[in-house]
């Protein structure tokens, strides 16, 4: 079982960093799930998963722009990334969490979080 948080791979001055874990209805019966990472309001990363007929199988991805840009202690996102097989990674919402499960469970809880900052 994994969480989430992310950052950007520039670290100059001091910013405010965020992530935004979203899972929201597509086409009635499916579901979109993204994660964005803004540092200093703006967007600088995401991951999109979405299962677009409601069979809870994940029919398409995109995301992350780079390998290697989650802050310090959320590098797994790339994992989590890599591991989902689209047309064969499952996705549902359990009990407020989103669940990915290909042989290994990523389980993200919706939110907005703050990640602290960096400079």
């Amino acid at each position: 079982m994994i969480l989430v948080l992310f950052l950007g791979c520039s670290r100059s001055a001091s910013h405010t960093q965020t992530l935004n874990v979203v899972a929201e209805p597509v086409n009635v019966v499916g579901l979109h799930a993204k994660v964005e990472y803004h540092r200093d309001a703006e967007l600088v990363n995401s991951m999109h998963f979405i299962d677009g007929n409601g069979d809870s199988v994940i029919d398409g991805k995109s995301g992350p722009k780079e390998k290697g840009c989650w802050p310090k202690g959320w590098e797994w996102f790339d994992d989590l990334y890599s591991d989902v097989v689209v047309g064969q990674s499952t996705i549902i919402v359990v009990d407020e969490k989103i669940k990915f499960q290909d042989g290994i469970t990523y389980e993200l809880i919706p939110g907005n979080y703050e990640c602290g900052r960096t400079g």
